[in-house]
C-alpha cells in the first residue's frame, strides 16, 4: 500500500491534471469564441453594406 506520502502526492497530481485541463478548455474557449464573433460581426457588416 502507499504512505501518506504516496496519496498526498497522487491526490495533488490528480488536481495539476484537472487544473490544467480546464485552464486548457478555457483557453480553447475564449481562443474560438473570440474568432466567432469577429466571423459574425463581419458578415453583419457586409450585409449591412449591400
Amino acid at each position: 500500500m502507499l504512505g501518506t506520502n504516496g496519496v498526498l502526492l497522487l491526490t495533488l497530481l490528480l488536481y495539476a491534471a484537472i487544473i490544467y485541463g480546464v485552464v486548457r478548455l478555457i483557453k480553447y474557449f475564449i481562443r474560438y469564441g473570440i474568432d466567432y464573433y469577429f466571423k459574425k460581426l463581419d458578415a453583419r457588416q457586409t450585409e449591412q453594406e449591400k
